[in-house]
């Protein structure tokens, strides 16, 4: 009997072993990608000051990084008052899918209140852009005082 069962286990040990080969616990590879670093105009989120006589505000600076500037043209902005300056910037998705993009104004490390954009919130197809205008309430602010430090825009692709 013992005869019988030992080749019958031989089997069952060798199935065991061939069935338990097949699993792998890594795999390392090698492969190419192209990712370039380039300036806030031609990146996949394309960020420019509008074509208008108000995109003067904003340019970019010698990394090729976006800015907003009402100093470069005006010492500043009046305190006590509402400044619209439309047509500002622009954000075109330079990309091949869909992107939902947020953009919320930042005076230090505070979101503010007193800086409105034409849009915040908005989704971009594949070669679609859209133009950002910026209101601005100084109302008990004084000579000096900042008004804007940033603006954080995200974008997620949807």
């Amino acid at each position: 009997m013992m005869k019988k069962l030992l080749p019958l286990f031989g089997i069952l040990v060798a199935a065991i072993l061939v069935m338990s080969t097949g699993a792998f616990t890594s795999v390392t590879a090698d492969r190419s990608a192209t990712i370039n670093v380039v300036g806030d105009a031609s990146a996949i989120l394309g960020i420019n000051p509008a074509e208008g006589p108000n995109g003067k505000y904003a340019g970019f600076d010698e990394s090729g990084k976006f800015f907003i500037d009402i100093g470069n043209v005006a010492k500043g902005v009046n305190a006590d008052a509402e400044i619209l300056i439309e047509d500002l910037f622009t954000i075109t998705n330079n990309g091949t899918q869909d992107v939902l993009v947020t953009l919320l104004p930042f005076n230090g490390e505070s979101a503010v209140s007193n800086v409105s954009l034409s849009t915040t919130s908005f989704t971009l197809a594949p070669g679609q852009m859209q133009s950002v205008s910026m209101k601005m309430d100084t109302e008990g602010l004084s000579e000096g005082d900042s008004v804007l430090t940033s603006i954080n825009i995200n974008a997620t692709a949807v």
